[in-house]
C-alpha cells in the first residue's frame, strides 16, 4: 500500500476487533466496525477474564498430545473431539501433535510473551486512565494441583519460565495454599504455583466500556452485518458486500484497508481470502453467578481438572473444557457439570446460589499455539487478527498496536513475522 489508509473496516466486533480500532482511531484512522452478531457477544463475552502473564507455553506442548489421547478415552474428560468426517480437523490435529515439542514451544513461548507482557501493562494503565468498571483487580493466580505428582511436574516450566521469560512463580503446599486461600476445603489440594503478576476482570464489563470510548472518538458500529463478498481491484480489496442478517437487505462498504478479526469464524472467509485459516473452533464453557458466601479471594486454574474460577468484584465464574466439535450451538449439561464437580472438589463452597448464566464460545484454536496477526498473501491491505486460541483477551492490545502499525506502515514494536498468515 503506497497511500496510507483514511478508512478502515474492522469485521468483527470482539476483543480483538475493539483493540484494533483504539489504536487506528488513536492515529486519527476512520475506523467502521462490523459484526454478524451483537459486539462482544462472542468469546468475548463469557471468558474468566483472566490477563495472565504466565501463560506464555501453548497447548501443543512435550506430552500435550499423548494427554490429549488419553482424555479421549474419558467420556466426560475436559478434553472431547467428536468423531467427524472433516478432514481439515485431522489434519489440524496432526499439525497441532508435530508442534508438541520443546523447541516449538519456546518458540511460540517467546512469541506470546511479547503480547502477554506489553497488553499486562496496557490494560492497567487504560482501565484506570479511563476509569473503565470492569471488575479489574491485580491479585495474581493459583495453578493448583490435586496430586504432587502433577505438581512437581510443573516444576520444569516453572524453571523454564524464571530464566527465559522473567515469569517466576512461587510453590506452594497444601498447608500454605490454605492459608494464602482459605477458600479451599483442607487436605484436598497437594499445593499450587502462585504466579503474582497476573490480573483478571470481567470480560463483558470491559467490552462495553471500551465500546464507549470508541464510539465517542467517532470509531463506528456496525450489529447484524455479515460479509458477503469481498471486491477485489487488482492486488487490493476497495470494497466489501455485506447484508443485514435480519431483512438481508445488501450494501456495498468502502475502505481503504479491511482487518478480518472474527475469531472462530474466519476460515468461513476462506473463499474471500484466497487462503486457507488453520483455525479450528475449540468450544468452551462457563457458568456466571452470584459469589458464594465463601469466595475465593484470588483467581485460579485447578489443572487436573481444567476448570478455572475467577472471583469477581460483580460475580463469579467457572470456565474451562474444551469440545472440538465443528460449530456446535448446543450447550451440553454434562460439559457444564465437569465445571460444577471440579470446583466442587476443592471449594468449601464452590458454587452461588443461583446460576445467572450458561455460555458457550468457540475458542479459535491453531496448530502452534500463535495467533494469525499480518497481511494475507492475496491482498496488500486485508489484514487477519484471529486463531488467540485461549490468550485473546490476555493478548488484545497488543495485538491491535501491531495491526495499526501493519496498516500505517509503521515500525513494528515487535517482531511480527512469529504471527505471519503465510
Amino acid at each position: 500500500m503506497a497511500k496510507l489508509p483514511e478508512h478502515v473496516l474492522i469485521v468483527g466486533g470482539g476483543i480483538i476487533g475493539l483493540s484494533s480500532a483504539h489504536f487506528l482511531s488513536e492515529a486519527g484512522v476512520q475506523v467502521t466496525v462490523i459484526d454478524q452478531g451483537k459486539i462482544g457477544a462472542a468469546c468475548s463475552h463469557g471468558n474468566c477474564g483472566l490477563i495472565n502473564p504466565s501463560h506464555v507455553f501453548p497447548l501443543p506442548r512435550p506430552g500435550a498430545f499423548k494427554n490429549a489421547i488419553k482424555a479421549l478415552l474419558k467420556p466426560n474428560g475436559p478434553f472431547r473431539v467428536q468423531p467427524t468426517l472433516n478432514p481439515q480437523l485431522y489434519f489440524w490435529l496432526l499439525r497441532f501433535a508435530r508442534n508438541g515439542n520443546l523447541k516449538a514451544m519456546r518458540h511460540a513461548g517467546w512469541a506470546r510473551h511479547h503480547l502477554l507482557t506489553f497488553s499486562r501493562e496496557f490494560y492497567r494503565d487504560f482501565i484506570s486512565g479511563n476509569q473503565i468498571d470492569c471488575d479489574f483487580e491485580e491479585r495474581g493466580c493459583l495453578f493448583v494441583y490435586g496430586t504432587k505428582h502433577t505438581l512437581d511436574e510443573h516444576d520444569q516450566f516453572d524453571a523454564m519460565m524464571t530464566k527465559e521469560y522473567g515469569v517466576g512463580a512461587e510453590k506452594l503446599t497444601g498447608d500454605e495454599l490454605e492459608k494464602m486461600e482459605p477458600a479451599f476445603l483442607p487436605g484436598v489440594a497437594a499445593g499450587a504455583w502462585f504466579y503474582p503478576q497476573d490480573a483478571h476482570l470481567r470480560a463483558d464489563k470491559l467490552i462495553k466500556g471500551w465500546r464507549k470510548l470508541l464510539e465517542e472518538r467517532g470509531v463506528k458500529f456496525r450489529e447484524m452485518t455479515r460479509v458477503s463478498e469481498f471486491v477485489p481491484a487488482q492486488r487490493q480489496i476497495k470494497s466489501i458486500e455485506v447484508c443485514d442478517v435480519n431483512s438481508n437487505a445488501t450494501e456495498t462498504l468502502p475502505c481503504d484497508a479491511l482487518v478480518v478479526a472474527t475469531g472462530s469464524w474466519t476460515p468461513m472467509l476462506n473463499k474471500q481470502l484466497g487462503y486457507k485459516i488453520p483455525i479450528q473452533p475449540g468450544k468452551g464453557y462457563s457458568l456466571t453467578m452470584p459469589r458464594p458466601e465463601i469466595c475465593p479471594k484470588i483467581p485460579m486454574i485447578l489443572e487436573d481438572e481444567k476448570v478455572a474460577i475467577t472471583p469477581m468484584a460483580s460475580g463469579y465464574r467457572l470456565g474451562s473444557t474444551m469440545e472440538f466439535v465443528g460449530y456446535d450451538t448446543t450447550i451440553n449439561p454434562k460439559r457444564l457439570e465437569l465445571l460444577t464437580k471440579g470446583a466442587t472438589k476443592y471449594m468449601r463452597d464452590p458454587v452461588g446460589k443461583m446460576i445467572e448464566e450458561q455460555w458457550y464460545g468457540w475458542r479459535p484454536m491453531t496448530p502452534n499455539g500463535l495467533p494469525l496477526i499480518g497481511p494475507t498473501p492475496k491482498y496488500q491491505n486485508v489484514f487477519v487478527a484471529a486463531g488467540h486460541n485461549m490468550i485473546g483477551i490476555m493478548t488484545a492490545p497488543a495485538t491491535g498496536r501491531l495491526v495499526s502499525e501493519l496498516i500505517l506502515q509503521k515500525q513494528p514494536s515487535i517482531d511480527p513475522k512469529p504471527y505471519a498468515v503465510a
